[in-house]
């Protein structure tokens, strides 16, 4: 869809809206047909992954998130090549693979003398691997970005290119070009919303760290987890499901329960955590291999979108985990009346 396009439709909504507003029934039906033309395009993150990547032998151990780049002017100077590379390995670390902190890696490059990334990229695989000390590495490209409010839409967008090269052989594992786009305003049910949506929107970083926790968590359901082929190799608890209450696109609010069960390996530790914003929530073992537990949203928790992940761990401090799939937790503190 061409962006002209766009523009007159959304001039007709402005134009329309108020005649909207009056008929109930006419606004019902109005926000239902907007769905096919506001989510057109938008889809999960289509990613090439290799065949035979699931074979423990061809599976990377250590990964360094390198530096991403940055194509073309950015949305009022927010630097988003850092922003999405921050957000993207809060996310990563969730896999199994031995992840490499960020610090760490860009401390090592500086120590090697390379202060450019153009002079990172020219590198062999073989020399970043000496540098590193890594197996893989994830290399990021932002193509283009943008941060566009007028009316009632507000719309935030972020394309770029994510690869993983072996560094042991100088193959792409996995690959994808992908847009997120994340729209607010159009669909919300009253004015306010549509005004509240607007300021979140104007506030640009914002607007950016949350398309790009988007592009993320897409990529996270997609990306070949090691955790599978090594579990045998070093006795990691196993955990072969976790379920929640969570629903998509559901917002929580003060004394709503938070509902985890888990199954695995009987006899052990569980617990669960709300991503990094809250860890160690005990799960009890309700029957062998079966643990459950919850958590009740307090008056003061806030919070944008989190994965619930699930651990597991034995008596030796190994720790198996899992992440929720098909919802995040989305904790609103309520407004002041």
């Amino acid at each position: 869809m061409v962006e002209t396009q766009k523009f007159k439709f959304f001039n007709y909504l402005n134009q329309g809206l108020n005649a909207v507003r009056k008929n109930v029934l006419l606004r019902k039906l109005f926000f239902i047909a907007l769905l096919s033309f506001v989510f057109e395009g938008c889809g999960t993150v289509d990613m090439e992954v290799r065949k035979n990547l699931d074979h423990p032998n061809i599976q990377p151990s250590t990964v360094a998130v390198l530096p991403f780049t940055l194509n073309g002017p950015t949305p009022e100077g927010v630097p988003v090549h850092r922003l999405f590379r921050e957000c993207f390995f809060n996310y990563f670390s969730y896999l199994g693979y031995v992840d490499v902190p960020l610090e760490t890696i860009d401390n090592k490059l500086q120590g090697a003398g390379l202060k450019k990334y153009k002079e990172v990229l020219e590198l062999s695989p073989e020399r970043l691997r000496e540098i590193l000390g890594v197996d893989a590495v994830i290399k990021g490209q932002v193509l283009d970005t943008s941060n566009f409010t007028a009316g009632i839409h507000a719309e935030t967008s972020i394309k770029a290119k994510i690869e993983m090269i072996d560094l042991r052989t100088g193959e792409t594992l996995w690959s994808t070009e992908h847009k997120e786009s994340h729209y607010s305003g159009i669909l919300s049910p009253t004015v306010v919303e549509i005004i509240q949506d607007q300021m979140d929107n104007v506030k640009v970083r914002q607007a950016l760290y949350k398309t790009a926790e988007m592009f993320s968590i897409g990529m996270l359901k997609e990306i070949p987890d090691p955790a599978e082929g090594w579990r045998n190799e070093i006795q990691l608890p196993e955990i072969t499901s976790i379920e929640t209450n969570l629903k998509p696109n559901q917002k929580l609010k003060p004394n709503d329960r938070i509902y985890v069960n888990l199954k695995g390996d009987p006899g052990l530790k569980g617990s669960f955590g709300i991503g990094s914003w809250k860890s160690n929530i005990p799960l009890r073992e309700i029957s062998p291999g079966m643990y459950s537990g919850s958590y009740v949203v307090q008056e003061t928790d806030e919070i944008k979108s989190a994965l619930i992940v699930g651990t597991l761990k034995n008596a030796k401090g190994l720790a198996g985990k899992r992440f929720y799939k098909n919802g995040m937790a989305v904790i609103e503190k309520p407004s002041p009346n």
